[in-house]
């Protein structure tokens, strides 16, 4: 059995690792174990295992399925193409959704990770006249915190909607998730956020590229002021004189210097959008008025402006010599952020220094349902090799976690960014589970992409709610393949009011705004919309997907739990549901 898979593994000096993995097999499950001990010592960079099972002939039947980036979501690639040519190839990030699959063939097989699945990632190639897909553990010369467990299912003929439910099944028996039917009858907080539409306001923010690196109270950028809490009032006013009868609204950008300005400084309001009391006056008043309100803060990012700037509590990493640093992100480091140079928070003290001390300070505005903590689901957890708070991925992925649990006991409920599935466990809703609505979106997207499925929305509907691109965001004012990709994909619909900001227009190049009564009367008119249409829908949310077939080119059949069935036509321009 051991002569199937080819492990090649490398230390951090570039050596080949001798390893030999035990292989089991118990019915249709091969199970390839790697002992902790076996890699204690080792300095192993990462290793691959590659399968015959994985690897499939250039023009065969079926496909394949696998995690990407930030972008894209869960991608397929067909195998009957040919046109690729030799050396295209794609590497996940780690810690992405640890499944990927075979399907559409008899030889169909799922490939999870099940032990080490923060630090795994997946390497699809088309090579030799072969497609093949081949799981990566990525240690960076660490010894592991487990054995490293990567479980083959055979599932002949299976299609992506089977290893979703297969994975789903994981998901609630082994790693927690509970449907979220359940979840909403003990927290009433859910049951409202499921019953409304999301609207996120940002308020403020300074330049990006930022011209300030280093910034202080003296030489802080201007901060553009988008919404003051006067036009909050008007705003909500509007929508209650419009019927719009229950929505969460999110506050984004509220506290010192706007959107990511000073953090991990989150209060008190910055004047220049109104008074702490004027602020807590408003969100009294929307409750009022049925409304949930709720805000964005940020559990990663550090700025040297801040009042509670603490350069102890930063991730550091082992810079060329081999010493530990402090880490600016390197993802945000050429332009900086709005605060500056982008410093990162590990995890540790995230939780135990701020955390703890900041959210109860802020649910005492008001503020309930599901808090929102910006990136905590949309990137991969850092590990931290500062001599006083030391952490593995894993690690981080436990502190996140506690994040989430705080904000669920003191506000109701936890939100946040995007489709990393490591929380899933205490994540009520994300803003989308992909950026990219299409393939071929983005700057460079990989030949190997041939279509974007929904699996994610596969898994977790039902369990946690979501929207479904960032292209989908404002989805009422966007073009009609962005609304009826939201319909597709089960969509909990998010509306941004100044979704662009900074010269970003990731979500959208048409936007909200409240700056003129003229503008709240477009924002009402499209939040009106978007209620009307999912009160239509909204029972769904507590269903799971039991089907999602494509059943003519751009048209695509999803089916419900409770029989409901929604059909898709793009040609058309329309959807129909039975």
């Amino acid at each position: 059995m051991n002569n199937n898979f080819k492990v090649l593994a490398r230390n951090m000096a570039g050596e080949i690792i001798p390893l030999v993995p035990t292989v089991t097999e118990v019915g249709d499950e091969i199970r390839v174990l790697f002992k902790k001990s076996d890699l204690c010592g080792k300095a192993c960079k990462y290793l691959r295992v590659d399968s015959a099972l994985t690897s499939v002939p250039v023009g065969s039947d079926g496909y394949v399925i696998y995690p990407t980036n930030f972008g894209y979501g869960v991608m397929m690639t067909s195998f009957d193409k040919v046109e690729r040519g030799e050396g295209a190839e794609f590497r996940s990030r780690t810690s992405a959704m640890p499944v990927a699959a075979i399907c559409g063939t008899e030889r169909a097989v799922m490939i999870h990770v099940q032990k080490m699945s923060t630090d795994a990632r997946f390497f699809v190639r088309c090579a030799e006249g072969d497609y093949r897909i081949s799981p990566e553990i990525v240690l960076d010369g660490d010894d592991p915190d487990e054995d490293i467990l990567i479980v083959y299912k055979r599932m002949p003929g299976s299609t992506y909607v089977d290893v979703a439910k297969e994975y789903r099944k994981y998901q609630i028996e082994v790693m927690g998730c509970r449907p979220l039917r359940e979840r909403a009858e003990e927290r009433e907080q859910l049951r409202r956020a499921a019953d409304c539409i999301e609207l996120r306001i940002r308020m403020g923010w300074k330049p990006q590229p930022t011209p300030v690196r280093r910034q202080t109270l003296e030489n802080e950028p201007p901060m553009k002021i988008a919404c003051t809490v006067e036009r909050l009032n008007k705003l909500i006013d509007a929508m209650k004189a419009a019927g719009v009868r229950g929505t969460e609204i999110c506050l984004v950008g509220w506290g010192p210097g706007g959107h990511d300005g000073r953090f991990p400084d989150h209060y008190p309001m910055d004047e220049r959008f109104g008074k702490d009391e004027e602020l807590r006056a408003f969100i009294a008043k929307a409750k009022s008025y049925g409304y949930m309100v709720v805000n964005h803060s940020n559990s990663k990012g550090a700025y040297e402006i801040a009042r509670t700037w603490d350069a102890d509590t930063l991730t550091m990493k082992l810079n060329d010599e081999g010493k530990p640093e402090a880490w600016l992100r390197s993802d945000y480091v050429k332009n900086g952020l709005q605060g500056g140079d982008p410093w990162h928070i590990c995890a540790k003290p995230a939780y135990e220094k701020y955390a703890v001390r900041d959210l109860p300070v802020i649910r005492e505005y008001g503020f309930e349902g599901l808090h929102y903590v910006d990136e905590l689901t949309a990137c991969e957890p850092v590990k931290c090799c500062a001599p006083n708070h030391p952490i593995t991925r894993a690690e981080t992925v436990k502190y996140y976690r506690k994040i989430a649990k705080l904000s669920t006991e003191l506000f109701g409920g936890f939100q946040s960014e995007a489709w990393f599935d490591f929380m899933n466990a205490d994540t009520d809703y994300v803003l989308y589970t992909s950026v990219h609505s299409k393939a071929d979106e983005g700057a460079s997207p990989n030949p190997l992409f041939d279509e974007l499925i929904p699996f994610w929305v596969l898994v977790y509907h039902g369990i946690v709610m979501s929207n479904a691109t960032s292209g989908t965001v404002n989805y009422p004012i966007k073009d009609r393949f962005e609304q009826l990709r939201l319909v597709e994909f089960g969509s909990r619909p998010m509306l941004y009011i100044n979704s662009k900001f900074a010269g970003r227009d990731w979500m959208g190049k048409t936007d909200l705004y409240c700056m003129t009564d003229e503008e709240i009367d477009a924002s009402v008119a499209a939040i009106k919309h978007a209620e009307d249409e999912y009160d239509t829908m909204k029972h769904l949310q507590y269903e799971f997907i039991d089907n999602h077939e494509k059943i003519a080119e751009g048209v695509y059949r999803v089916t419900y739990s409770d029989g409901t069935v929604i059909t898709v036509d793009y040609n058309k321009g329309e959807y129909k549901v039975v």
